[in-house]
């Protein structure tokens, strides 16, 4: 996975983080990046922050197992005995798969732009 590096001053405008013209501080640096990105060891680029997207991503997987059993609750009594209601039960988890990796990235992201 290739990381994006950014120059800090792209993210950061180091001259509003202390009024005395001295040069902030490697802490300071980091407290005053957005959200979503973390100062490199070099102290000079700024790299996104991976966590954000583990730490988040437990939200769409408990949604995802959520919905998915109340529709397969509420559908159950619809769907036809035998070897009918495998495909159909089959059909609708690929469905739900494929929203769900349509409308995961996209929430990501916008969980990711907060």
């Amino acid at each position: 996975m290739s990381e994006r590096r950014v120059h800090v001053d792209e993210l950061v405008d180091r001259s509003r983080i202390r009024g005395d013209g001295r040069p902030p501080t490697p802490a300071e640096l980091r407290a005053a990046l957005p959200r979503g990105w973390k100062l490199d060891d070099d102290g000079e680029h700024a790299v996104r922050d991976l966590r954000l997207f583990f730490s988040q991503g437990w939200v769409l997987i408990c949604g995802l197992v959520m919905f998915g059993a109340a529709v397969v609750g509420l559908f159950a009594t619809t769907l036809p005995r035998g070897g009918r209601a495998f495909v159909r039960i089959a059909l609708l988890l690929a469905v739900l798969l494929v929203i769900g990796g349509l409308i995961g990235p996209l929430v990501t992201r916008a969980l990711n732009k907060r």
